[in-house]
């Protein structure tokens, strides 16, 4: 489950998984929380083009809610995304 802590230090390491594996880090960040994050940031990318199905972009945003803690962290990874699309229940509500 990806917590805030994971993506502030994926962010920390500007996304350099070299750079992190290195390091003295923390068990609490797992190569396993690196990739978690890689899939839904590439997920998200490849939503914003326009050239992913839309049973695609689905999948990525039930992946989201299904590895994530709560929708604070799944605003963060689309904040890594320019244009990333914001579907969550929060930006549905008038």
């Amino acid at each position: 489950m990806l917590s805030t802590d994971h993506i502030k230090t994926y962010i920390a390491f500007g996304g350099d998984v070299d750079a992190w594996a290195r390091s003295d880090h923390a068990q609490e960040m797992t190569d396993h929380h690196w990739a978690l994050i890689e899939e839904l940031r590439q997920g998200l990318q490849l939503s914003t083009t326009g050239l992913a199905s839309g049973e695609f972009v689905a999948q990525t945003e039930r992946r989201l809610v299904e590895v994530t803690e709560n929708e604070q962290v799944r605003g963060m990874l689309r904040a890594m995304v320019p244009g990333a699309p914001n579907t969550s229940l929060q930006a549905r509500r008038p």
